[in-house]
């Protein structure tokens, strides 16, 4: 599973509980709506919004006779920019918590519309640095990622590549015990053979990748035209790997068993904390990463077979190999119209007896954060623009490390370790530097507000 790569489109919405209607939302832009009566607490949203005249926002009144007041967040919602574009109705809402004052507001629309305003209406000394860092984030010139041994890197290097929105691999970064016998395969068993944990299989190696829809069992079942009017490939299915959950040790066995055959088993994306927390001790502690808010720990668990399809994720990651290799095919996000970035309506493969693979699962739901184009034979009559799209290659081996950016383009091709045919790693994501609308081709990366706290090592005194 894609952590946020999925949204269902058929299933209804959940209203927000407010009388607001959505009449009067701009669905191009982002919103905030005062839903409540009249009196104070109207004032101090009248006030903040009067700082944002010269932002592209949108502010809403709804006077009511709601004994307390609310203040919603609506984010874009049109064909182009809204994750909840195939839902009639509107998108999901962050909602205000607190004292509702004008700052205490005004800090809300800064945090949620990306914006640098004080009250009354001037930019925020930090807007300056925060413009020119986006203005200068990193474009490919390169054909290979950067390196630099772990014992060199510091605080102040990872926070430039950080804020450059660049790649680096980071060499000899892995733990003595990850590379020692406690990560064998023997030694997993035994610390972690009776757990269950959940398993990915593909019939040929390729996880998340797209094929025709007309290959599908159901592919002529019509679809509501709003959802169909806004996928970017309608003929196009986002192909799930089949699921299912069994004991580590079982997961091993048919990994082995299916070593000659084309069929791959894969652990991807498996949390640590919730399927392996006894391997938590093993895996590092980055001082120089610690400025990172963590969001997970992931195991990677393959056989080597395994290509993970073009596609982005919606976090910085750092991983790490402890066994084979991993080339990274990585693309900047500067402009995703290459990629054609949008909904892509998913399948699922269903896996019967162990060994037989059927194609009759077309779910509900779209992929986000994947790419319609197949970089091995891309198809530029159909996707021209990815013509311009310049590839940067990276392949980390075992005790190397990756930092990649979030939202970056990627396609992941693992192979065996020369000893042992698997493929292992581990992964730490964390909440984005740098963040943005998706799926949005068009939409560009945002410095996120939750680091404005790093921006004090690099901003200008007169910035602060």
């Amino acid at each position: 599973m894609i952590v946020s790569a999925s949204f269902v489109v058929v299933v209804a919405a959940i209203a927000v509980a407010s009388p607001f209607d959505g009449a009067s939302l701009n669905a191009s832009c982002r919103s905030f709506v005062y839903n409540g009566p009249a009196g104070g607490h109207l004032l101090a949203f009248r006030e903040a919004k009067a700082a944002f005249a010269a932002e592209d926002l949108c502010f809403v009144e709804q006077v009511s006779a709601l004994p307390s007041p609310s203040l919603l967040y609506y984010p874009k919602h049109d064909a182009s920019a809204a994750r909840t574009c195939l839902l009639p109705g509107l998108p999901p809402v962050q909602a205000f918590s607190g004292l509702m004052t004008a700052d205490s507001i005004v800090h809300f629309v800064n945090r949620h519309a990306h914006t640098f305003r004080a009250l009354g209406g001037s930019l925020q000394p930090i807007s300056a640095t925060v413009h020119r860092l986006e203005s200068e984030l990193y474009t490919v010139d390169a054909p290979e990622c950067e390196s630099v041994d772990a014992s060199e890197m510091t605080e102040a290097h990872f926070r430039a590549q950080v804020l450059g929105n660049k790649p680096l691999i980071i060499r000899n970064a892995a733990t003595k015990a990850m590379l020692s016998s406690k990560w064998s395969t023997q030694s997993l068993l035994e610390r972690i053979g009776t757990n269950d944990v959940h398993v990915k299989v593909s019939p040929n190696g390729n996880f998340e990748g797209c094929e025709p829809l007309a290959w599908w069992e159901g592919a002529d079942v019509p679809i509501p035209a709003f959802v169909e009017a806004h996928l970017e490939s309608p003929d196009t299915v986002l192909v799930r790997p089949a699921a299912t959950n069994m004991p580590f040790a079982d997961f091993v066995r048919r990994l082995h068993e299916a070593q000659a055959s084309p069929t791959s088993y894969y652990l991807e994306y498996l949390s640590l904390t919730t399927y392996a927390p006894e391997l938590l001790s093993d895996i590092p502690s980055y001082a120089w990463a610690d400025f990172l808010q963590l969001h997970v720990q992931n195991l990677w668990f393959g056989d080597g077979k395994s290509v993970g399809k073009l596609h982005f994720d919606a976090f910085e990651n750092i991983m790490v190999m402890v066994a084979g290799a991993k080339e990274f095919v990585l693309y900047d996000p500067s402009d995703n119209t290459r990629f054609y970035e949008g909904h892509i309506r998913e399948a699922k493969y269903r896996l019967h007896n162990g060994d037989t693979f059927t194609r009759d699962d077309l779910m509900e739901s779209t992929s986000m954060v994947n790419s319609p184009v197949d970089i091995d034979a891309p198809d530029l009559q159909r996707y021209p623009r990815f013509a311009a799209a310049r590839p940067m290659t990276c392949k980390i081996h075992q005790g190397d490390a990756l930092y990649l950016p979030s939202f970056w383009w990627h396609e992941v091709r693992s192979s065996p370790a020369e000893d042992d045919p698997r493929n292992v790693a581990v992964n730490f994501w964390y909440t984005p530097v740098y963040t943005k609308d998706f799926p949005c081709s068009t939409c560009p990366l945002q410095y996120n507000p939750d680091y404005l706290h790093l921006l004090e090592a690099v901003a200008p005194k007169d910035e602060l």
